[in-house]
């Protein structure tokens, strides 16, 4: 709900807006009730329909301003209850009217039997509305959310009026957090602290539904921004959403294989599945035996929980068709089996992989050998130890919390601050160490009487730079040091090159740190973000770092509400307000962005879960070998680790890289690419080898390195192939792999081509 002076407001129909949380108590009706604030300065007509309050302070605070309805009475049996006034807010018609608890069950007599059949009807008056929800209340969720929690949802709402709202937003709260406020008695009365701790809030549940929540918000986005007129500007799939595309053919066996493949992939890596057959024509004038194996096709498919798709080749070759497929579907991985390794055949036949190499473009290929490594199960490497798990986080005495945006401006200072004089009133001693408030007065406002520690003025080139000083902060010695700017490159002469390492120089020495970050500065994010915003983003932060965090906090505002605050001057001048508009807030980067932040925050709740689990049953997480990285020293090699270190990481195991040497003397630029490719595969903690080519042959030595290792998946870049038939003849190093590599899965990482 971001237009300007209501003028969307009073329209027909109304506009809905949703807070989401995981659990009572995260601030969905806080969050709403400064949002409805935000509205009135703007000179929009709110009114409170239906508040409650639950004798929190904070939120019963924000109400002040804000004109309150009168509830209506219903009696029934002897009793009497308050509900929504459906009439007297008619009666009213105010622009926006707030709304809470959408689940809620109204009292027999009232008008509706549901509250959200009163919002609906509210809508179609015209009348604007915020609302709120907990995840598991949306029918369809509420399934998954009972798996979690083990107890029965009774009060749902429609999936389909999630989907009718023209916002969607969630307020998401750690575990930790959550569990702390229903200690200090924010949540509930102390009577029934205990219960809620041993049951509904067990730390498992909130991180389960926690994710869940997160993960609902991101698939709204998603489809958003998939119907949305704005996508067209983004080629290929948007987000860090995999979509994997599993293809079968009529050998029964291999499909089995192939779907069972894709199914482990799908599980680690939160994916949807899709599983595609192509007959030769239409399924009515297929053959007897033709249906039936389709038939059967079709059945393991829905075993293994993927969606069935059927593609009439109709006299295209299969290659295209699956490319075709892939880029309807926004497929990000291609699943298929290694083609036979006659030459001959490879060249004049239809084979779909020698087609995909060619044509892909924004989709990897995953090419399955149909052998396992020699002398090795499914699993056979031991688990992968993150850095996190290693000796950083174990020299670490303090702890680290990170406050996750989209997009500069959706608050994360702001409600760091807030969170800070929050942690001052439980007798924490908080300091500020660096906070930016670009003139914002909002964020301004928030620091209040917080003890700021001096910045440290340094001189460069006749220049004088402010800068932490990390030194005055370690004399302090505070429980807690606030830090703005996480991905910020200090200014030469500084004892550190970057931010996220005065933190970590602070961590060592036993003070809590407080920082923030958009999800854009992220390394291995950082071709994901240029290939959707056209900004290569200069300043960024290793993502090992990020996983020394004990808690991630994601901060989620709408591009809608985004934009706004931008129009309105309060993330930038208001000269630069047009040129953001234009450029990187558009509203598909936003959404774009806003996707990778829900679900790189959701990944991390579900590793840490995972990680949790394994560790109280003292199992491994391993279930795919070693990752093996091919790459040279040119600028794509850098896409390839990323890629790489992204599927290890949420597969849990080794990550090499590899680079084959084919010169003996490199040039002083070659070395130079070389040492900056090195440091990028040691920021993602993986294995660095350097080896020369044996005879000269690429595709033998990375055959060798591969079966040495005992490697389960090779990344590779596409190949790019010269045009006409005598260079299509000849050989590369991919060729090599697919015909001598049957033990290993070929990952093909497309070049993104104009």
């Amino acid at each position: 709900m971001a237009a300007g002076d209501g003028e969307a407001f009073g329209s027909e129909p109304g506009q809905l807006k949703v807070f989401i949380g995981a659990a009572p108590g995260v601030g969905k009706t806080y969050t709403m009730l400064r949002e409805a604030l935000s509205l009135k300065e703007r000179g929009i007509d709110v009114v409170i329909g239906y508040v409650d309050v639950h004798d929190r302070p904070e939120t019963a605070a924000q109400v002040d301003g804000l004109e309150v309805l009168p509830r209506k009475l219903v009696h029934y049996q002897h009793r009497t209850f308050e509900e929504v006034d459906l009439d007297a807010i008619v009666a009213r018609h105010p622009d926006v009217v707030l709304i809470d608890e959408l689940a809620h069950s109204n009292a027999p007599g009232s008008v509706f039997p549901k509250r959200y059949m009163d919002v609906e009807y509210l809508l179609d008056q015209g009348i604007s509305v915020l609302t709120t929800v907990n995840v598991q209340h949306i029918e369809g969720i509420h399934e998954e959310a009972q798996e979690i929690t083990g107890i029965p949802v009774r009060e749902l709402i429609p999936e389909a009026l999630i989907r009718r709202a023209d916002e969607v937003s969630v307020v998401d709260v750690t575990p930790e957090t959550l569990r702390q406020r229903l200690r200090d008695g924010s949540i509930y009365p102390p009577d029934k602290i205990d219960h809620a701790l041993a049951n509904f809030f067990r730390k498992s549940n909130l991180s389960g539904l926690r994710e869940l929540a997160l993960r609902v918000v991101a698939e709204d986005v998603d489809d958003r921004l998939e119907r949305s007129y704005s996508r067209r500007k983004i080629p290929g799939p948007v987000g860090a959403k995999e979509v994997i595309m599993v293809c079968v053919s009529s050998y029964y066996s291999r499909a089995v294989r192939l779907i069972r493949r894709g199914h482990r992939m799908a599980l680690r890596m939160k994916a949807d599945l899709y599983v595609l057959s192509i007959p030769n024509s239409a399924e009515t004038m297929l053959a007897e035996k033709d249906k039936a194996l389709l038939n059967s096709l079709q059945e393991l498919a829905l075993e293994y929980e993927a969606e069935w798709v059927v593609e009439p080749r109709n006299d295209r070759p299969i290659g295209a068709v699956i490319a075709d497929v892939a880029q309807r579907l926004n497929v990000t991985q291609i699943v298929i089996g290694q083609p036979a390794s006659n030459k001959k055949w490879a060249i004049w036949r239809d084979n779909p992989v020698g087609y995909l190499l060619r044509h892909l473009r924004y989709t990897d290929l995953r090419i399955v050998g149909w052998r396992d490594p020699p002398g090795t199960a499914e699993s056979f490497d031991k688990p992968h130890t993150y850095l996190s798990d290693s000796n950083v986080s174990q020299r670490l005495k303090g702890r680290l919390t990170i406050y996750v945006g989209a997009a500069p401006g959706v608050g994360k200072t702001y409600k760091m601050l807030q969170d800070a004089k929050d942690w001052r009133k439980r007798g924490w001693d908080v300091v500020i160490g660096l906070i930016e408030t670009h003139g914002r007065q909002e964020t301004a406002d928030q620091i209040g009487d917080l003890e700021i520690v001096p910045k440290k003025r340094v001189e460069v080139a006749g220049r004088v730079y402010e800068e932490m000083d990390i030194d005055a902060i370690v004399r302090r010695r505070p429980a807690i040091v606030l830090i703005d700017e996480l991905a910020h490159t200090n200014v030469p002469g500084s004892a550190h090159e970057k931010r996220y390492q005065d933190i970590l120089y602070l961590l060592e020495r036993g003070i809590n740190v407080v920082t923030a970050v958009n999800v854009q500065h992220l390394e291995s994010l950082h071709d994901k973000v240029e290939h959707i915003t056209r900004v290569k983003v200069r300043e960024r932060v290793p993502d090992w770092f990020m996983k020394l965090a004990r808690e991630i906090k994601l901060i989620d505002v709408t591009p809608e509400t985004l934009q706004q605050r931008l129009v309105e001057g309060r993330i930038y001048a208001r000269e630069k307000v047009k040129q953001a508009l234009d450029n990187f807030f558009q509203t598909a980067n936003l959404s774009a962005l806003r996707e990778l932040a829900l679900l790189e925050v959701a990944d991390d709740v579900d590793q840490r879960n995972l990680r949790a689990r394994a560790a109280q049953a003292r199992e491994a997480l391993t279930e795919f070998g070693r990752i093996l990285v091919c790459v040279n020293y040119r600028p794509h090699s850098e896409k390839l680790i990323r890629r790489g270190w992204r599927i290890a990481d949420r597969l849990n195991v080794e990550l090499w890289v590899l680079v084959v040497l084919t010169d003996e003397h490199l040039s002083p630029e070659d070395e130079r690419d070389l040492a900056r490719i090195q440091n990028l595969a040691e920021q993602f903690d993986a294995h660095f080898l350097m080896k020369p080519a044996v005879n000269h042959d690429l595709g033998l030595t990375i055959v060798q390195t591969a079966r040495e290792l005992q490697v389960a998946q090779l990344v590779v870049g596409q190949p790019i192939y010269a045009k006409g038939l005598l260079q299509r003849m000849k050989s590369n190093p991919i060729d090599y792999v697919l015909a001598r590599g049957e033990f290993v899965d070929l990952h093909v990482v497309a070049y993104e081509r104009d």
